[in-house]
């Protein structure tokens, strides 16, 4: 029969112990959340075992065991606080730290503790709150919504629930609604703006052509009598009302060509949409319409040179549509 020999009552009981730090630590890694006072009195452990320590390495495994086990702490209050250890298991496999080092690192971790304040909820006074309540601030019924609102809120769920079956609650897609109605609010006033602002230009070029109908006694304004006019008022210095007529010539000529439709609800630009298949025509109207348009309406003074090449750029168009 083999025998232990005199040391084989140590052995037995070395091996027990051996066995009874095996199963704790089984029992440390299967539950991952410990109460608060478990996980100090966790960390004053594996400082004191860093402290009193002989096999470096066994000791070091096994607070990173013991560490790893826990991830969750429950709170005095209930809740559950999530930890992370990260930190001192990389201190701990770090072999450039030394277990004198390492025992430091936990006391000064274990002493923060003292740091932490225990949770206090305050009392609710609630015969305070009802004296606050009860102001007369704070006594009101909301107003009824009137007509207008009444349909602007039917008018936003209308819509919400159009978007809605196109993206459903599951959708990833989202819509910021509020966003959206200010964005269609916007266009529609921007729209109404620009209608507008097309009728005020439109109004501006039929007056140009009404007034010059009215200085020459209501007489039918052509392309030749605009031009005529034109050179008598350069010629009297009113470099102004000669450009307008020298315009107007210009548009009536390109009518008389069957180059263009003139009428006086067109603004410029649209005059201009009209011969955009004629490059060469657009790019001298284009030049014709701006002087018109700073002189007449933007007030800007011409001198007599200016004026000379102006009507130069017009005497070009009527002679490059008279050799076509």
């Amino acid at each position: 029969m083999f025998r232990w020999g005199r040391y084989g009552r140590f052995l037995s009981w070395l091996i027990v112990g051996a066995l009874l730090l095996l199963g704790r630590q089984s029992v440390l890694a299967q539950s991952g959340s410990v109460t608060l006072e478990v996980y100090w009195q966790t960390i004053s452990d594996i400082r004191d075992d860093l402290t009193a320590a002989v096999d470096d390495s066994a000791v070091r495994q096994t607070a990173v065991t013991r560490l790893t086990a826990i991830d969750t702490v429950e709170l005095p209050n209930g809740r559950s606080q999530s930890i992370d250890h990260g930190f001192l298991i990389r201190e701990l496999q770090n072999e450039n730290n030394n277990l004198e080092a390492l025992a430091t690192l936990f006391t000064a971790y274990a002493s923060s503790r003292q740091g932490w304040p225990e949770p206090t909820f305050p009392q609710l006074d609630e015969a305070a709150l009802s004296q606050i309540l009860n102001r007369p601030e704070f006594q009101y019924q909301p107003d009824e919504p009137n007509f207008l609102q009444r349909l602007w809120q039917d008018l936003r769920q209308t819509i919400e629930d159009f978007f809605l079956r196109l993206f459903p609650e599951e959708s990833t897609l989202r819509l910021p609604l509020n966003n959206l109605l200010i964005i269609l609010a916007a266009v529609l006033v921007l729209g109404v703006l620009a209608y507008a602002l097309r009728g005020l230009v439109s109004d501006l070029t039929a007056d140009a052509a009404v007034g010059a109908e009215e200085e020459l006694g209501g007489e039918p304004l052509t392309a030749e009598l605009a031009l005529q006019r034109a050179q008598e008022l350069s010629t009297g210095g009113d470099y102004r009302t000669a450009v307008r007529y020298l315009y107007l010539s210009t548009l009536l000529l390109l009518e008389e060509r069957g180059l263009l439709r003139y009428d006086r609800s067109l603004t410029n630009r649209e005059y201009l949409r009209t011969v955009s298949h004629r490059p060469e025509l657009a790019a001298i109207l284009r030049e014709v319409i701006d002087v018109f348009d700073r002189v007449w309406y933007g007030f800007q003074t011409l001198t007599a040179n200016e004026y000379d090449a102006y009507a130069q750029r017009v005497e070009t168009l009527r002679q490059q549509k008279e050799t076509r």
